[in-house]
């Protein structure tokens, strides 16, 4: 067999060359800026070529650094996933926003879970850029991100914003249009802050002011208050289907709503023809399919009600 170079070299030039970036290369293998830069530089001595240029607090691959990650990248996959076919526990790293998570995984979850026991889904929260994740994540979960390179996205859930309140919001009479807006109190989240403006916008209310606006940290605060009945929300359709079909939401102004950006999951390249990945990405589609078939049942139920008609 032909020598290899050194395994913890070639780690650290990947995950260097994927972030372009030797301190966050670091931060993914828990090891120090130094022991990243001195990995890459063996590895580099090794192979008798550069695979970076140093350009002061950056670094950038070098063509023949590009060719070699290009290699390296799916090969440290395929030990990865051959690894992990062996062992009869596998674990899926899943990183999704937090109110996804909470409202819309986390219920269907447990038919996952049972259908593939073997596989732990390990669920972390966040809601920072794809490109700034951990490259040991399978599959990211986020609203439409950019193109980034390396990197695929499937769609899996279209979805709409429209305002949702507690029925006790409308007993008074006074949530009969969009101009009684005026009399009640604004939900906002800062996930989504322009969301509001460009809703009523969208419905030439866009001079409206509130009686008060509620600004709140999470899109998840956002809704129980709603639910509470402090305020109006902007309901995403895919977080607020299950209270709109159970009641304890109403949609006040019927079918003013605004299309928004999809749920897509983010893969790696390298990564996307993986068994355990493939499998949870391809139950992940079938529950979004599933879950526009019910959302078009519960929106066409509600404004078949007598408030609408």
């Amino acid at each position: 067999m032909s020598r290899l170079p050194p395994l913890n070299s070639i780690r650290a030039f990947e995950a260097a060359g994927r972030h372009l970036s030797f301190t966050r290369a670091a931060e993914e293998l828990c090891v120090t800026h130094g022991a990243v830069s001195h990995q890459v530089k063996t590895l580099e001595e090794w192979l008798g070529v550069p695979l970076f240029r140093r350009l002061g607090q950056s670094v950038q691959l070098t063509d023949q650094g590009r060719l070699y990650l290009a290699t390296v990248s799916p090969a440290l996959s395929a030990i990865a996933s051959a690894s992990r076919s062996l062992s009869r526990h596998e674990v899926l790293r899943v990183n999704a926003l937090p109110s996804f998570i909470m409202r819309w995984l986390f219920p269907r979850l447990v038919s996952f879970r049972a259908a593939h026991p073997t596989i732990e889904v390990d669920i972390s929260s966040g809601l920072e850029p794809v490109e700034e994740l951990s490259g040991d994540i399978d599959v990211i979960i986020r609203r439409e991100p950019d193109t980034v390179p390396g990197l695929v996205k499937r769609k899996f859930i279209p979805e709409m914003h429209f305002p949702v309140c507690a029925p006790s919001l409308l007993k008074d009479g006074r949530l009969e249009g969009i101009g009684d807006l005026r009399h009640h109190t604004l939900l906002h989240c800062q996930a989504r802050p322009t969301v509001w403006n460009d809703w009523l916008k969208a419905f030439w209310q866009d001079s409206l002011v509130p009686a008060q606006s509620l600004q709140l940290e999470h899109l998840y605060f956002a809704l129980q208050a709603a639910l509470d009945g402090l305020g109006v929300a902007m309901g995403p359709s895919s977080l607020v289907a299950s209270d709109v079909a159970s009641g304890r939401l109403v949609i006040p102004f019927g079918r003013r709503m605004l299309p928004c950006r999809n749920y897509f999951m983010i893969l790696r390249q390298e990564r996307q023809h993986d068994p355990v990945v493939k499998t949870f990405c391809d139950w992940l589609e079938r529950e979004g399919e599933q879950f526009e078939s019910d959302l078009g049942v519960i929106l066409e139920k509600v404004f078949s009600a007598d408030r609408y008609c």
